[in-house]
């Protein structure tokens, strides 16, 4: 397998769509395309409104105390109107927003590599021994990023997109009652219309198999837009945490839907998810070697 080389070598324009989806958290990734902005079903009375708001906050705040870091073997998939691929390899991801993504050749050999902690990111291509780093905030990084993914949020909200947790700490402004009884659709406050599909679901685990509520898809809107990026979560698992009690479901497959990048569509598939890492800031180092081209990305 050779590495997909960059549009323009000279330039920071040098991201194929698939190489957001690694910066995603690996994000990136799409069940059924960009649908256009519909209604969510009608609107909960207070009462209502309140409990669902209670049980949702109440499993979030869980799933923030007992989980801090992933490391799991990954499989990212991506698809353009233009090109599709596949690229193996391993993922490690501690809150609030440090993420590792290494890309393994069929021989199992390093491909390239990408630490991000949400501020800071740095791409090592290893064939073309060649470096691309910068802020998040970079023009040529924000145009890259699928629509209402801003750099800003990040930092905070890296690992709950990867874990299925709740991304933005904002407002509740309304809960409807989803039209496929899939569970409810809460609004936030920010980012502006974001919109979060919370509800039960089964894990897919034999006799570990139960249910619980969980994210099941976030919609994202840029101003003005009425087609959404959006992500799927769906093959919930049991995975064993750190400190005793009953296994937390995690996702261990991530669509992302994107309207930019000639329709890209990621998937992330984990297995052998490990929740026990023991992780550290060290471990999201990526030195580069001597000889390799560095180049900042503006």
């Amino acid at each position: 397998m050779t590495a997909p080389q960059p549009e323009n070598p000279g330039r920071a324009s040098l991201w194929p769509g698939w190489r957001c989806l690694v910066l995603l958290g690996i994000a990136g990734l799409l069940l059924a395309g960009c649908a256009a902005r519909f209604p969510l079903g009608e609107p909960l009375a207070e009462g209502e409104r309140l409990g669902v708001e209670a049980a949702f906050q109440a499993a979030m705040a869980e799933r923030r105390e007992q989980l801090r870091c992933l490391d799991a073997e990954a499989e990212l998939n991506w698809r353009t109107l233009l090109r599709s691929g596949m690229l193996p390899g391993y993922l490690q991801a501690m809150s609030p927003g440090q993420l590792k993504f290494v890309g393994l050749d069929p021989l199992g050999r390093p491909l390239l590599a990408l630490v991000t902690d949400g501020d800071f990111f740095r791409l090592v291509l290893v064939p073309e021994t060649r470096v691309y780093e910068g802020a998040t905030t970079a023009a040529s990084f924000r145009r890259h990023l699928p629509d209402g993914l801003t750099p800003e949020i990040l930092p905070q909200s890296l690992f709950a997109l990867l874990s299925g947790g709740l991304p933005f700490n904002s407002e509740i402004v309304a809960v409807y009652q989803d039209p496929q009884g899939e569970g409810y659709w809460l609004e936030m406050a920010a980012p502006s219309r974001t919109q979060l599909l919370f509800g039960p679901g089964a894990a897919a685990d034999g006799e570990n198999a139960g249910r619980s509520n969980q994210v099941r898809r976030i919609r994202l809107y840029e101003p003005g837009e009425r087609q959404p990026t959006e992500l799927v979560y769906g093959d919930y698992r049991p995975a064993a945490l750190p400190a005793a009690g009953a296994p937390l479901l995690l996702p261990h497959r991530i669509e992302l839907h994107a309207r930019r990048h000639q329709g890209l569509s990621l998937t992330l598939r984990l297995d052998d998810l490990l929740t026990d890492c023991g992780l550290s800031a060290a471990d999201f180092q990526l030195p580069v070697p001597g000889s390799f081209t560095r180049e900042l990305i503006q």
